[in-house]
């Protein structure tokens, strides 16, 4: 892993002397949304022999493996937390997103999965709205608006079938999402950021533990390989984003996100073979006019 990461910075610093900094950012950030989608490639692949809290508790160990150094110099921070109620309700968030996230990605098309995972923005205005009191402008509204609808084409929910259960697991999947992202928000000022890793690294995967333990299988060889990358990619992939908005502006990278529609697509036809039919093409061309939404509203207020 540190090899990885040294790499990683190597072609960092090649980056800074040849491309500015915003480009670097949503560079990054294509790189970033492309690994979390082949996570959740190796989870479908893996939920055919493998419990779901199994691969959770496994993703969750091998973060935190990567996190020790980290953990070895910030001992006095971590066994002093502030607002445990909103650690709390952080990683009781985190965990209903990765484990419904899971679930989701695991039972319908990976593209719909995918979009399901988007509506996490539209729960984050309303729980912001609500919890935290901040207003949302009407740009954001029309903005979130049209990505929902986006998001509804692509899935295209049907109540005459088990895939409508599904679609549910993953609004609650994003629901979870959004409320750990508005902790976060909340808890920025006073925690830091290995404090905020580590105990969703360690929570996360203690709430996993005891289901996985009840139905737990020996994996195979190969499926071993899998699991540890689940852990591996998911925590490159989170560390190249949180560069990523380092290098750019945060609403930048934040819609460069909605590649994940593109690279879903892309492997579920590869892998999957899930050929999307024409109102999901429809949607996926909303979900990306929705992501160049603030840029269009940006320019507007300019000229005037």
């Amino acid at each position: 892993m540190s090899s990885m990461l040294a790499r990683g910075n190597r072609f960092k610093t090649l980056l800074q002397g040849s491309i500015p900094a915003p480009l670097q950012g949503i560079l990054l950030a294509l790189v970033s949304t492309a690994l979390f989608v082949w996570v959740g490639v190796i989870v479908r692949i893996l939920s055919d022999s493998v419990d779901l809290f199994q691969i959770l508790l496994v993703r969750q160990v091998v973060f935190l493996i990567v996190l020790i150094p980290a953990i070895a110099v910030s001992l006095d921070v971590l066994l002093k937390p502030r607002r445990m109620h909103l650690h709390l309700l952080r990683i009781s968030g985190a965990f209903a997103a990765l484990y419904l996230g899971f679930l989701t990605v695991s039972n319908i098309p990976l593209a719909d999965a995918t979009a399901l995972g988007f509506t996490q923005v539209l729960f984050v205005a309303l729980i912001s709205r609500l919890a935290l009191s901040e207003t949302v402008g009407i740009n954001r509204q029309i903005t979130v608006i049209v990505g929902f609808i986006g998001v509804m084409l692509v899935v295209q929910p049907s109540f005459s079938d088990t895939s409508w259960i599904f679609s549910l697991t993953g609004l609650g999947g994003a629901l979870g999402a959004a409320v750990a992202v508005v902790c976060v928000r909340c808890m920025s000022q006073t925690e830091s950021r290995i404090v905020l890793l580590t105990y969703q690294a360690v929570f996360v995967g203690l709430l996993a533990l005891v289901p996985s333990i009840y139905n737990w299988q020996w994996p195979t060889l190969y499926e071993w390989g899998l699991l540890a990358g689940v852990g591996v990619i998911s925590s490159v992939a989170q560390w190249i984003g949180v560069t990523a908005y380092k290098l750019g502006e945060a609403n930048v990278i934040a819609n460069v996100e909605y590649a994940k529609i593109i690279y879903s697509l892309i492997f579920g036809y590869w892998l999957f073979a899930e050929v999307p039919d024409f109102m999901a093409i429809i949607g996926v061309v909303v979900i990306v006019f929705s992501a160049c939404l603030p840029f269009v509203f940006k320019a507007g207020r300019q000229r005037v």
